[in-house]
């Protein structure tokens, strides 16, 4: 009798370790947090949600994600580039406040940020980097997402203002 228990305790430590379910609560697995197609970071209090680049139609790439600031004190962006290029950004206000959320794309959009050629594909990942008055600059590994579907037409902030003027106009 005292086999047949060994035999069914050395079954569950065998089956725990072969299907990982020994690795507890710290499973590589349990600790992933994309949930979108979007990206996350954060540098010092500045949190950064659900970054990533549409493709559009025209081949510029528009920065979409939300920057909420958890700090008392003020920080600024003072720069976006997307793959490598220094963005086009307009923003109602570039100060990131308590709380007060900047938007890049939707209905609460309030800033603005593309770059005019997107030279990569859909499905790639390029570089997005943010910096800051006084947090350190942050670089997210983006997705770079095709501009059909869900964001075939994307709710920019002041967009007729960013749109590219053909040279011949001026």
């Amino acid at each position: 009798m005292s086999s047949n228990i060994k035999k069914v305790i050395a079954t569950i430590a065998i089956a725990a370790t072969v299907t990982g379910c020994g690795s507890g609560q710290m499973a590589q697995t349990r600790l992933i947090k994309q949930v979108t197609d979007g990206v996350e970071a954060q540098t010092d209090e500045i949190r950064l949600r659900n970054v990533k680049v549409i493709k559009t139609s025209t081949g510029s790439g528009v920065l979409i994600g939300t920057l909420v600031n958890w700090s008392d004190t003020s920080d600024q962006i003072t720069s976006v580039t997307i793959n490598n290029q220094p963005a086009i950004y307009t923003a109602k206000s570039s100060e990131l406040l308590r709380n007060k959320p900047i938007t890049f794309v939707g209905d609460i959009a309030n800033a603005d940020a593309y770059i005019q050629t997107l030279d990569k594909e859909p499905g790639y990942r390029i570089p997005v980097t943010f910096t800051f008055a006084s947090a350190a600059p942050v670089t997210l590994d983006t997705l770079i997402v095709n501009g059909d579907g869900i964001y075939e037409v994307l709710n920019r902030y002041n967009q007729v203002a960013t749109t590219a003027i053909p040279q011949e106009a001026n």
